[in-house]
């Protein structure tokens, strides 16, 4: 395993990003441009230096498949042989790739896939989906389960404010199902960007084609603020959305989709 695989950080011990125990590999790269984006640090493909409370930095280190490998089975201890058919609540800990976009290198990746697969070690990604239809077929082969963004399916408005392509999703989303993948949708919540009536609407077609499944709505936060400054950006200052908006859009998530819909505050 010769490949390098651009990332920014190993988080262990992680709670929220997949059943049991995680640890979390985020990797650098995004096709996506959101304007809410909480890891802006994972944004683009390449380096970056930052300054944050006057030290410097850098953002984002190549690190080869063989490295990582063992980096992420220090904590075998959390891992065990899955079995077939489990509920989620039931599966063990494992590994969870994230980002930034972690499929835009599955190629580089797909040796540690492989691996860790042969282990039974139980793998997540947290993806938005907008990649090319080959890096997907490539995950699935390993992934055991995917987090799949829902954000904004206007197809005009996808493109003007992700810069994403949304036919290229819907077709995603389809393959995914089609394969009989495990899903958990996450639907962020951002006030002016996801949250019209319009898109509610949408959003909630979309899952119901799929339920039951389980949906985890994101309330906008400004947890990556810091970030943002660190970078020399200015972050978006989100806050209107409420706790009651959160609560309704929740209560016809499960009426009108059928889905296991849950809130989350991060």
């Amino acid at each position: 395993m010769d490949e390098h695989i651009l990332i920014t950080n190993i988080q262990r011990f992680s709670l929220h990003d997949g059943p049991g125990i995680r640890t979390t590999v985020f990797c650098k790269g995004c096709s996506l441009r959101c304007p809410w984006c909480a890891n802006p640090e994972n944004l683009e493909p390449r380096s970056e230096d930052y300054v944050k409370d006057g030290v410097p930095g850098t953002y984002g280190r190549y690190i080869s498949c063989e490295e990582l490998l063992q980096e992420v089975m220090k904590d075998e201890m959390f891992y065990r042989q899955c079995d077939q058919g489990e509920s989620l609540d039931a599966l063990p800990g494992g590994v969870t790739w994230s980002g930034g976009e972690p499929l835009l290198q599955a190629d580089r990746l797909k040796p540690l896939f492989r691996r860790l697969k042969d282990a039974g070690v139980h793998q997540c990604v947290e993806t938005c989906l907008f990649v090319r239809a080959d890096k997907l077929e490539l995950a699935m082969e390993y992934i055991d389960l995917f987090y799949v963004d829902i954000k904004i399916l206007d197809e005009a408005r996808c493109r003007e404010v992700l810069r994403g392509d949304l036919r290229r999703y819907l077709a995603n989303v389809e393959a995914l199902f089609a394969a009989k993948k495990p899903v958990v949708f996450r639907v962020p919540v951002i006030g002016g960007f996801t949250d019209s009536g319009e898109n509610r609407q949408a959003v909630i077609a979309l899952i119901k084609q799929y339920s039951p499944i389980k949906v985890e709505l994101i309330m906008e936060h400004n947890l990556g603020r810091s970030k943002y400054l660190s970078l020399g950006k200015t972050p978006l200052d989100l806050h209107t959305v409420t706790d009651e908006f959160m609560e309704q859009y929740k209560k016809a998530m499960i009426k009108s989709a059928g889905a296991i819909a849950v809130v989350c505050k991060i």
